[in-house]
């Protein structure tokens, strides 16, 4: 969920993954590790058998599915995103959970583009955020509004102070 703080001359952006959601993420990853042991290791195979493709593919979606879980504890993304128009710069930082925290500076004159990106979902409605576009080609997608109207109050907001 995103965080939006704003005051006269400054607005940001939060996204933050709670540790105890990024915790319990990592942790469920070891579960579908079990597949592995109980359909390969345990049973004792001796030798290639055609009765061993179906538990040897089930295995390998089990082995992906505790990846992605895995690496969605460790690499989810906290970010913030802010505006400062009293020194017309954009500050970005962001961290994952084996990442050090790190920043980047633009001035008002190096945002490319922004825009509104929608989240089409296939179990609840469709989501709004910005996602914006810097000199150096990096993008910044934050927001995940309700309302269309939300997003695009932010957007021209920020399209005023950039000018």
């Amino acid at each position: 969920m995103t965080q939006v703080r704003e005051a006269d001359q400054w607005l940001c952006f939060t996204e933050r993954l709670p540790p105890w959601l990024r915790s319990l993420a990592f942790l469920a990853g070891f579960l579908p590790l079990l597949a592995p042991y109980e359909l390969l290791i345990r049973p004792g195979w001796q030798a290639f058998s055609p009765l061993i493709v179906v538990p040897v593919i089930i295995s390998l979606g089990a082995v992906a599915v505790g990846l992605v879980f895995i690496l969605v504890g460790l690499l989810g993304l906290n970010q913030t995103l802010c505006f400062d128009t009293a020194s017309e710069i954009v500050v970005h930082t962001y961290e994952t959970a084996i990442t050090p925290l790190r920043e980047r500076r633009y001035g008002f004159g190096e945002v490319l583009g922004i825009d509104i990106k929608i989240h089409d979902w296939e179990s609840r409605p469709a989501t709004y955020g910005l996602r914006f576009t810097f000199i150096d080609g990096r993008t910044v997608k934050v927001g995940d509004f309700a309302q269309k109207d939300e997003a695009e109050r932010y957007l021209s907001q920020i399209e005023g102070w950039l000018g």
